[in-house]
């Protein structure tokens, strides 16, 4: 697993989002995916997403979430983020609302357990409060791009 990084450009990153509910959250962020050419079919990515939302809900703890869809319509496997200009619930069970969230879009015949190393590096990352706190630092988009990608 240490040799995965993951770099998560600004053109996929969405500073003070205002969104109310997740389903504004992931319709934003698969527009980037799409506008940055990551998948093809904004629709069909965000079905894939839906799909695996209601298996299990993403929010991790820590006010981050990180949704993902597994898609024959993602052009190659990518993050997009977004950190929220206000705190929304996840989903019901959630006591903790969501400020951040990873879009994790994972190419359908990648590897089978790509998207599983992608998530272990990305939670690893989560975990080290002092990267969460730099990403909550961050007073701008440039700021928060650099905080991202922080090895």
């Amino acid at each position: 697993m240490s040799n995965i990084t993951i770099e998560i450009t600004k053109e996929n990153i969405i500073y003070d989002l205002v969104a109310t509910e997740p389903s504004d959250v992931i319709e934003s962020l698969s527009k980037c995916l799409l506008e940055s050419h990551n998948i093809s079919n904004l629709d069909e990515f965000i079905e894939s997403v839906w799909k695996r939302e209601k298996e299990i809900p993403t929010n991790i703890g820590k006010g981050i979430a990180i949704p993902h869809g597994k898609s024959r319509t993602v052009k190659s496997s990518s993050i997009a983020m977004a950190r929220l200009k206000y705190p929304v619930s996840w989903s019901q069970e959630d006591e903790e609302p969501v400020q951040y969230v990873f879009l994790l879009a994972i190419k359908d015949g990648d590897e089978k357990d790509e998207h599983l190393r992608q998530l272990a590096y990305l939670s690893t990352k989560l975990m080290d409060d002092s990267y969460v706190e730099a990403l909550k630092q961050a007073e701008n988009l440039d700021e928060l791009t650099i905080s991202l990608n922080q090895r």
